[in-house]
């Protein structure tokens, strides 16, 4: 049975990580992606995992095509471990919940080399699952992310992010320049104007992607429960961020 959202290209759907195989496979894939533009050391297993990742809070979004995983973002909720950015500008993350808003993280985003071209609709469809996710399903005030300088314009002129932290060398990714972005998911309910942002929150594409995860999540927690009992096996309880 077919599941997911769809990707204006064909043959394309964005949905949950449901199955062992799925979260292996994006696993894998945000390692040799990362491992090209020199993020990470190569691992002995070939997989990407630490301790956020590993969270059952965490959810892993992937985009497939074929039963092939083609690319895939995660989505930290903050918890007591704190978020991954905390690494790198723990006082503004420290002010923003000092308010009482409730923030979670964009993380491991990886796009197949096969896929770069049709790459910018598959961004939209996985930052729709992940805005749609965090304000309609998780309650959360907003996402914080942290990027290499040079793709900042895309996420603060297309998706209305905006900067929080200072530019700063992240020793996770080999020491790799980042900024610090923040979007605010309160936003998504307010008239975003003709732009991207526009069509990529537009209401009636929230409310198809909303009933399509709500699906998914009513077929998720077993498989998530026995990959995080692996990814506990492998180590990687207390693991840093990468």
């Amino acid at each position: 049975m077919r599941r997911g959202t769809r990707v204006r290209n064909p043959g394309i759907e964005v949905a949950l990580a449901l199955t062992r195989d799925e979260l292996d496979a994006a696993s894998r894939l945000v390692h040799d992606c990362y491992l090209r533009r020199g993020y990470v050391k190569p691992s002995v297993d070939g997989r990407h995992i630490n301790a956020y990742l590993a969270m059952p809070s965490t959810a892993v979004f992937v985009a497939r095509a074929g039963g092939a995983v083609v690319a895939t973002v995660s989505l930290i909720t903050d918890s007591a471990l704190g978020l991954p950015c905390d690494a790198l500008w723990s006082a503004d993350l420290a002010a923003f919940r000092a308010t009482g808003r409730r923030l979670a993280e964009v993380s491991a985003l990886a796009v197949s080399e096969a896929w770069r071209g049709p790459g910018l609709a598959m961004m939209r469809s996985l930052v729709r699952a992940i805005g749609v996710y965090g304000r309609d399903i998780a309650r959360l005030d907003a996402l914080c992310i942290a990027v290499h300088p040079r793709h900042a314009p895309f996420y603060e002129g297309l998706l209305c992010f905006r900067r929080f932290g200072a530019l700063t060398a992240c020793d996770a990714v080999n020491g790799a320049p980042a900024v610090g972005l923040r979007l605010d998911l309160r936003a998504l309910d307010r008239p975003l104007g003709d732009s991207f942002a526009a069509d990529v929150f537009a209401a009636g594409a929230r409310a198809h992607v909303r009933a399509s995860l709500e699906r998914d999540l009513g077929r998720a927690r077993r498989p998530l429960k026995l990959f995080h009992s692996r990814g506990r096996a492998h180590g990687v309880e207390g693991a840093k961020m990468c």
